[in-house]
Order: structure tokens, then C-alpha cells, then sequence
């Protein structure tokens, strides 16, 4: 396994995105026909991650493995995609395009299991005084996998609800 990135990260409108090129996707098109609303793959080479907390940080972490690992019962939230980058260059990047790189490979198909916890309370928090931050934290885990659909695995959460139900899959 291999920590790429753990740490906090910044995000605003509730946005974090994985890219292997300069831009982040527009979320339309990242979510068009796919069945959930948490990790939008459908644009080439790039990921749009959606989050509970609109503005601040969030707990991250990506973590390479070599194959499937089991469903961690830990995590509120999970869906899988497939990923296939662009280039070599493939950072995690923030809503202010900080990058944070990420040792995946061009042309290497991967199957992607983006978790989160803690989403509802992330976005629900308004600065009440004596919190302590971050509240939601995130997990996406890569490994070689042949191509396959999008698929919900764990649902939990109102705010995870709204965005597999009426978010931008559902535009």
C-alpha cells in the first residue's frame, strides 16, 4: 500500500477533484449517467469529489493498493468507479487548484472506492464554537482493475442521499 496523500484538504462547494490534466471536470458532464452522486468519473483522466462540508477542511486520504480491499465497516459512504489517467501527472487538487500528486500511471485502468464519514455533520456545521475540526474525512483507494460501472455500495447519510438522488446525476 502506498499513502499518496493524508492530511487536510480545502474545499469549497463542497468540491475536491483527482486530475490528469490542468483543469478540474465540470460536473455535469463528470456525473452524466452514472448512478451515484459522490465521485463523478465520467469525464477522461479526471475524478469530481463531492463533499459534506461546503467550505473549509476536510480529513483526506488516497492510498495505492494492489488489489480490492474488503468494505471497511468504519466508512458511512461508499462508492466505486473506474479511473484511467490521461498522463502521468495525476494530482489530487483542491478548489484552489493546490496539487497534491499522486503515484498513478498513464493508461492503467483503476477501480476507485471513494468513502466518507461524517458527511451530514460537515454539512450542517455553521462554526459553532468548542467543534472539533475536521468533521467529515474522505478516503478514495486505487487499484489495477479492468473497466466497470459505477455502483453505490454504502448509503447512509441525508447529504450523500440528496447527491445520488437529485445532484448532478440527476440533471
Amino acid at each position: 500500500m502506498t499513502a499518496a496523500f493524508d492530511g487536510l484538504l480545502s474545499v469549497h462547494y463542497s468540491q475536491a477533484y483527482v486530475v490528469s490534466g490542468d483543469e478540474p471536470p465540470d460536473p455535469v458532464r463528470a456525473f452524466a449517467g452514472q448512478a451515484n452522486g459522490l465521485c463523478g468519473a465520467r469525464v477522461p483522466g479526471a475524478l469530481f469529489l463531492v463533499t459534506g462540508r461546503n467550505t473549509g477542511e476536510v480529513g483526506f486520504r488516497v492510498d495505492v493498493v494492489d488489489g480490492p480491499p474488503p468494505v471497511d465497516p468504519r466508512w458511512e459512504e461508499i462508492v466505486e468507479v473506474s479511473f484511467t489517467a490521461l498522463s502521468d501527472d495525476v494530482n489530487l487538487m483542491d478548489w484552489h487548484q493546490e496539487a497534491y500528486p499522486l503515484p498513478l500511471r498513464e493508461s492503467v485502468t483503476y477501480r476507485v472506492r471513494y468513502c466518507a464519514r461524517g458527511m451530514d455533520a460537515g454539512k450542517t456545521y455553521l462554526g459553532e464554537p468548542g467543534v472539533t475540526l475536521p468533521l467529515d474525512h474522505y478516503l478514495l483507494l486505487f487499484w489495477p482493475a479492468p473497466v466497470g460501472a459505477d455502483r453505490i455500495v454504502r448509503r447512509t447519510s441525508r447529504i450523500a442521499a440528496y447527491w445520488h438522488d437529485e445532484g448532478f446525476v440527476a440533471g
